[in-house]
């Protein structure tokens, strides 16, 4: 090998990476061009220590170079016999003297009755192999079963996530272990990247999938933010199953924080309201969101219809004097808008606070 880097860096091939460091940049500064000017020898020495650190301190290019300087070492050692000691010595006895004969090896004779008796004690064997692991996968997966209901009994969630995780891991098409775990981190542990991804492993194995899976995992998506995807999946369940009342009050939802689509989020909301099966506080809700929608949309009469129908099933909504002030203030009624944001703030909803001093302060209310 034409350059022994080693030796330009003044280090033995043990040296480590941090000898190799400190080494180069003691040399690099001894010979570097800035402090030899003119001095073509010291340049030289310059680039040989750049070039020999460029490869010892990649881990890569050293194993290369050291792997090829050994080939070259062995290369220049001379032969053992070229040694003075061995010229008098003969060379190894031949075969003949050593006084042995390998014996002619016979082939192994089996008859057909052989071969089938081997045979058949091989599959006999993997035939009762296999038994015992069925028998071992269907007693764990009964224990782990067992463990994952007691836990849900106990209302023990992450308990029960890990036994239902071990179920899957002996039986993955486990339809019923999946939809549970999966329902677990929806509800239980705010896990909705989980139980979105279970819900898809469900959807996926099922050629008739439900429409209430579709749903589940369509509010996954939307507590994720992941806006289409939620609202493919709210379509997707509502064409399965047009009755799901719920889910058009979460379309809606989606309509609204796409904010593309003012028209059919007040549709989702209006749908929703028109059935009557929902409680007073969801129904509180979705006028809220009907409201808001209208008001989007420049409806201003609607949306402080909306208001009021929510004031009456909750009379001291802040949220809902808040959103009364901002429609009013589009109606270019400052003192009612004024008014009402003390409302809003006066019943908790302090996040106001420094708009209402603001505004009121400017409208002179």
């Amino acid at each position: 090998m034409a350059k022994n880097y080693y030796h330009i860096l003044g280090l033995s091939p043990t040296a480590s990476g941090a000898d190799i460091k400190a080494a180069y940049k003691r040399l690099a500064l001894k010979f570097h061009p800035d402090k030899n000017p003119g001095n073509a020898r010291a340049e030289d020495q310059f680039k040989q220590v750049n070039e020999a650190y460029q490869v010892l301190s990649n881990p890569r290019r050293r194993a290369t170079y050291d792997l090829q300087r050994q080939q070259a070492l062995r290369q220049n050692q001379p032969p053992a016999y070229a040694e003075p000691r061995y010229h008098h010595t003969r060379p190894p006895a031949g075969f003949q003297e050593r006084h042995y004969r390998q014996r002619p090896q016979k082939p192994a004779q089996f008859s057909p009755r052989d071969i089938q008796i081997v045979a058949g004690v091989l599959l006999l064997l993997l035939v009762l192999a296999l038994g015992i692991n069925l028998v071992r996968s269907r007693l764990a997966l009964g224990q782990a079963l067992e463990q994952a209901r007691e836990a849900e009994g106990q209302q023990q969630w992450v308990r029960a996530q890990e036994a239902y995780t071990k179920v899957l891991g002996l039986e993955p098409e486990l339809q019923e272990a999946r939809l549970q775990r999966a329902a677990i981190r929806q509800q239980q542990l705010n896990d909705a990247q989980g139980a979105a991804a279970d819900y898809s492993v469900v959807l996926h194995q099922n050629e008739s999938p439900k429409a209430a899976w579709y749903a589940a995992r369509g509010e996954c998506y939307l507590t994720l933010r992941d806006l289409p995807r939620a609202l493919r999946d709210f379509n997707s369940a509502l064409k399965l199953n047009p009755a799901l009342q719920e889910v058009y009050k979460e379309r809606g939802v989606v309509h609204l924080q796409l904010e593309t689509n003012w028209p059919a989020a007040i549709a989702d909301f209006s749908h929703y309201l028109n059935t009557g099966a929902a409680a007073a506080e969801d129904k509180t809700e979705a006028y809220l969101y009907r409201a808001f929608a209208y008001f989007r949309a420049d409806q201003l009469d609607s949306a402080w219809q909306d208001t009021g129908l929510a004031l009456a099933l909750d009379s001291i909504n802040a949220r809902t004097y808040y959103l009364q002030a901002i429609v009013r203030r589009g109606q270019k009624k400052k003192r009612s808008s004024c008014a009402l944001l003390r409302k809003a703030v006066g019943y908790g909803f302090t996040e106001v606070s420094d708009e209402m001093k603001a505004y009121c302060a400017q409208s002179g209310r």
